[in-house]
């Protein structure tokens, strides 16, 4: 080997070495920096919460137990979700695709989007209108003889926020249709879609809240299933094919359900051999519009039947049911639903029953 070789070499050495030390120098900057930006204790909002919760004596069970964030927001007496699904596809909620066909649609064309649209794993509607005219929902009985469609794929269901296959699988299913049925179709920004899905979902994962308050028996006792049905229909609950006694408004929603502590499910057929050692009312908060009234209810229509049953109103850590758990738990709910009026989603709304199935 040359000098020449030699020297480049050592050159070579010099600078990978130098360039080593610069790389450590910045590591050790960047590590001082971070440790100094999150040095100390910090709460866990979360277990802060359960903590001040713990404090009292009562506390009606949360699933999950959270506080948003929302400042002095107000529950409009209005849902503008409802109006923007009055005039077509929900943008705020769905993915919408406008096609314009050059031929009034016809039925057999119908039925074959339909079943393309059925296949991603996410709720998807169809609409039509004819000219200037209202858009209106088109199944399977529809006779849709239009020519300007609206295919609209979820954003966000509780199964968790919208996928890239689902979505780019629901565009290629949108332009093979369109190019077969000599069709254009028009489609939204995916990646901005996407995003969005993930965001809204998060947003709705902080606000997915159920209530509970148990009714149980006391030590050593059981409630049988007969008991149980006649205690339930005499407080207005009907059983319903997912196995829970079910109390509806006036318009025949579900306002809370009364569920066994057991893993059996109640069933007409099955109610004279069951025994339980307990019962749950439960309330769905984003799915009732006024939450207040039907905790309230929720929790007179318990105390009935602990007293029907000869059992005893608890909450989830057994401890008998009072006013101040009440009061606490129906001012979180109020955050809740001021936070959903917020974000334009009211507890309730069309909207919102889409989005928290």
């Amino acid at each position: 080997m040359s000098d020449l070789q030699i020297a480049l070499a050592a050159i070579g050495l010099v600078v990978v070495a130098g360039v080593y030390a610069f790389n450590l120098w910045q590591e050790r900057k960047l590590r001082q920096k971070l440790q100094k930006a999150f040095e100390g204790e910090r709460a866990d909002v979360l277990l802060g919460t359960a903590e001040t919760a713990s404090a009292g004596s009562v506390e009606p069970k949360i699933e999950p137990k959270i506080e948003p964030k929302i400042g002095d927001a107000a529950v409009p007496s209005g849902d503008a979700g409802a109006a923007a699904l009055a005039g077509g596809a929900d943008p705020l909620t769905e993915f919408i695709a406008s096609v314009r066909a050059e031929q009034p649609v016809g039925d057999a064309a119908l039925r074959e989007l339909l079943s393309r649209l059925a296949t991603f794993g996410k709720p998807a509607r169809l609409l039509g209108r004819d000219a200037a005219g209202p858009w209106r929902l088109l199944d399977r009985g529809s006779h849709a003889g239009c020519r300007e469609l609206q295919a609209a794929l979820q954003l966000v269901n509780r199964s968790g926020p919208v996928h890239a296959p689902q979505l780019n699988g629901f565009c290629d299913a949108l332009r093979e249709w369109a190019s077969k049925h000599g069709a254009a179709v028009e489609l939204g920004d995916t990646a901005a879609a996407l995003e969005a899905a993930r965001e809204l979902d998060a947003f709705c994962g902080e606000m997915d809240v159920a209530i509970g308050v148990n009714v149980v028996a006391h030590p050593g006792a059981a409630f049988s299933g007969e008991q149980v049905a006649a205690a339930a229909a005499a407080a207005g609950f009907i059983l319903e094919p997912d196995g829970l006694f079910h109390l509806h408004d006036a318009a025949g929603h579900t306002l809370f359900t009364l569920e066994n502590h057991e893993p059996e499910l109640f069933a007409e057929g099955r109610l004279a051999a069951m025994q339980t050692g307990g019962l749950t009312l439960l309330l769905d908060v984003p799915r009732i519009a006024d939450g207040v009234a039907a905790l309230d209810r929720m929790a007179q229509t318990g105390a009935m039947l602990a007293e029907t049953l000869g059992g005893q109103l608890v909450d989830d850590n057994r401890t008998p049911l009072q006013q101040a758990g009440l009061k606490r738990i129906r001012q979180q709910l109020q955050d809740i639903h001021a936070a959903m009026a917020a974000r334009d989603i009211a507890a309730g709304s069309p909207r919102a029953l889409r989005l928290f199935a």
